[in-house]
């Protein structure tokens, strides 16, 4: 017994079994309509001598005188010969007779409009008329082109299961290879519904992908971005407990939980899905609003000078974009010489600047990097960093003449 194992070989299966079934199915058709016509070609035949002999009859009385050397007539059933009584008794006014020897008669009883009580018979010897049984030729062409019809019947049947199993091979095959590797292999590009099916697929895959690398990048940097404000608080306790509590160790506990709740909420925004959908936003209002908000800045009588239109639109995620601001206005208030902020705009760059005293390091936009005086944990660019790369912005730091600029070009 044939064990399928693929839609491949299933497919095969069932074209060569409707290939093979309908060949035998109009075959067999075909030979017996060949017989079907024999028979009704001598049947047509005695119909035509016996419609004469009734007319004779009725025009003479008499039975005409036979012509045709493979038809005889006898005046009565009695007058057949023996062998051929037994089936010509029977009720059917007409049919066949097979002889032993493999002579082949046809018999029709005829039924005159006289009063005679006999019923003549008309007996036909078509052995040699038989054109199909008796034509082994063509039987043998029959079979020959019945195998070739066969054969090429097969052939198309695997041909088309190869064209049409094949889209659904190639989808599995790329579903498999983004399945078993990291990359994710664009599914190819097929017609009707496989095609909707593989940009379904594409889809699925590519949002399974930004999951999972957003579900990485989360737990990547919360492993590391929370690492130093735990590690402020574990030794503010321990210090506390080596010293007894001092007045700075509260406000130095409450800025490492803030900064802390703070780096969860950008984090928790980044990883989000909702996340990814920009939309226009006003950059105005928003600025706005955060300063508003912050009432928990280092500095107090902190100036915030704009220079920004009412209507600058934006394409950014709202809750994004507004983390972005309060991480640049709240890094401004840490490191600035005076407590003053400016920002500005100009070749559609958003420009914050500010004064200092030292200069930042160089990789300031990098985890964990602070200035030397700084009294936060080193997070605040490196956010603003991993913000304006999911909004695919440029960006851009600049320190001369005593100048801190953070440049933010919308793309």
């Amino acid at each position: 017994m044939l064990k399928i194992k693929s839609i491949k070989q299933q497919t095969l299966v069932l074209l060569v079994s409707l290939t093979l079934g309908l060949a035998i199915a109009f075959s067999s058709l075909a030979v017996v309509t060949a017989f079907m016509v024999e028979d009704a070609v001598l049947s047509n035949l005695i119909d035509e001598q016996a419609a004469l002999i009734k007319q004779h009859n009725k025009c003479y009385g008499e039975y005409p005188e036979i012509s045709s050397n493979f038809l005889h007539l006898y005046a009565s059933e009695d007058d057949v010969p023996t062998w051929a009584k037994k089936r010509i008794a029977r009720t059917q006014m007409r049919g066949e007779i097979f002889t032993p020897d493999g002579t082949h008669y046809h018999y029709k009883k005829l039924v005159l409009d006289n009063n005679t009580k006999a019923t003549p018979v008309l007996l036909a010897e078509v052995s040699r008329l038989l054109a199909v049984t008796n034509q082994p030729d063509i039987f043998a062409l029959f079979i020959f082109m019945f195998l070739i019809a066969i054969a090429l019947a097969v052939w198309l049947a695997i041909t088309f299961s190869q064209r049409i199993v094949q889209p659904v091979l190639t989808l599995t095959s790329a579903v498999k290879h983004n399945e078993t590797t990291s990359a994710n292999i664009p599914m190819p590009k097929l017609d009707f519904e496989l095609g909707y099916l593989a940009d379904a697929l594409q889809s699925r895959f590519t949002q399974l992908d930004q999951l999972l690398e957003r579900e990485k990048s989360f737990a990547n940097n919360v492993s590391h971005e929370l690492r130093t404000p735990l590690t402020v608080l574990k030794n503010s306790c321990a210090l506390i407990e080596q010293r007894g509590f001092k007045n700075g160790d509260l406000l130095g506990i409450n800025s490492s939980c803030e900064q802390m709740a703070h780096i969860v909420d950008v984090l928790l925004a980044l990883a989000r899905a909702e996340s990814m959908e920009l939309q226009p936003c006003n950059a105005t209002l928003v600025l706005e609003q955060v300063i508003l908000r912050c009432e928990t800045l280092p500095r107090e009588n902190f100036q915030v000078h704009f220079a920004v239109p009412g209507d600058l639109i934006l394409l950014a995620n709202p809750r994004l974009l507004e983390l972005l601001f309060f991480n640049l206005l709240r890094n401004a208030a840490e490191h600035a010489s005076e407590p003053e902020l400016t920002i500005s705009i100009a070749d559609n760059t958003l420009l914050f600047e500010n004064s200092i005293t030292i200069e930042p390091p160089l990789e300031v936009t990098s985890t964990g990097t602070k200035a030397i005086d700084s009294q936060g944990i080193g997070q605040g660019l490196y956010l603003v960093a991993r913000i304006i790369e999911r909004f695919g912005w440029q960006f851009d730091v600049q320190t001369d003449n005593k100048k801190f600029r953070v440049m933010v070009t919308p793309v």
